[in-house]
């Protein structure tokens, strides 16, 4: 089972990983533009997870955003993607009104139609 969470589900597949019951059914993750994650869940996270993050967010802040990509990189768990000029949301609610949010909006439908 694959977990995929935008902004407060992100929060919810966090939990689910890191859950002692339920973790073992979660084999890998995707979250984008997370929120609510708190510092002490990097160091929880025992699968591989992917972030699709905002260049500015405010949400998943610059403090907790290092803190997971410390965490999960030293592990080999963690990879962590950037889109430049993004705002928290861009996944599901982008600025189409400029090229460079609606690039990373795009791919990432192209590469998940591709996926299923």
């Amino acid at each position: 089972v694959l977990g995929i969470g935008f902004c407060y589900g992100a929060k919810v597949v966090v939990h689910l990983v890191t859950h002692p019951q339920l973790s073992s059914t979660i084999k890998a993750s995707i979250v984008a533009h997370p929120s609510f994650l708190v510092k002490e869940e990097a160091k929880q996270i025992k699968q591989p997870i992917a972030f699709l993050c905002a260049e500015n967010d405010s949400l998943f802040t610059a403090d907790i955003r290092q803190e997971f990509e410390k965490e999960l990189k030293a592990n080999g768990l963690g990879t962590f993607i950037e889109y430049p000029g993004t705002v928290h949301g861009f996944v599901v609610r982008p600025d189409n009104s400029e090229k460079v949010i609606q690039r990373p909006y795009y791919y990432y439908f192209q590469k998940r139609d591709e996926e299923i």
